[in-house]
Order: C-alpha cells, then structure tokens, then sequence
C-alpha cells in the first residue's frame, strides 16, 4: 500500500473504485489517436479498490499492486514496489467512462 509524505494513506477517489471493462486502447502519434485496439467485455480488466490496491486481468496474464492519486494522476505500482505506469485520468459519462492517458489511451467501462 502506498503512503503519502505524512505516513498516511491517500484518499482515494469513489468515482475510481471498481472494476472496468477495457473498451479500447490507442496508441498516440504527435499527440493524436493512431488506430485502436478493441476488447470483448471481461476480456482485459482492471480493478481499484478502496484499500490503494489494484488487479488487471488481461489476456495473457494477471497483475497485481497498490495505487495512489494526485490529482488527475493515477501512479501504479508492481506488488513488488516497481513502477508500473502513472496515467493521466478522467472519469467521464457520468462516472462510467474511465479514459488512462500516457503514450497510449484507454478507455474502459464501468463494469
């Protein structure tokens, strides 16, 4: 589990907490969406829970480790304390829609 600078657990956001459906991912060229990936429902999933942790299942195997959020920063960690990914949020849609930005995009579904 991650820890803030005072020793605590970050507040983690409701809105992020869940199990979402990859809809799509989408490599980014100059900035702009260059084609996509797209998923079958439950095919490649990630969950957040209340407790800083998370779980991706994805098509050839599963990923475990804790989060924290700055901001509109999501930072993933391995279970083993290695950097996994730290994404750039928005949850759209009326808290349906969960669109991760870094040198790809990816949207996924509420679950």
């Amino acid at each position: 589990m991650l820890l803030d600078a005072t020793g605590h657990t970050p507040k983690v956001p409701p809105e992020l907490v869940g199990t979402w459906n990859y809809e799509t991912m989408s490599p980014l060229k100059d900035g702009k969406p260059f084609g996509a990936v797209h998923f079958q429902p439950g095919q490649w999933t990630v969950t957040f829970n209340q407790d800083s942790a998370w779980t991706m299942k994805a098509p050839l195997r599963t990923m475990n480790g804790s989060y924290s959020v700055h901001g509109h920063e999501l930072e993933m960690k391995m279970a083993d304390g290695n950097p996994y990914y730290t994404y750039r949020f928005t949850i759209e849609q009326d808290g349906k829609v969960l669109v991760l930005n870094k040198e790809t995009i990816i949207i996924a579904n509420r679950e």
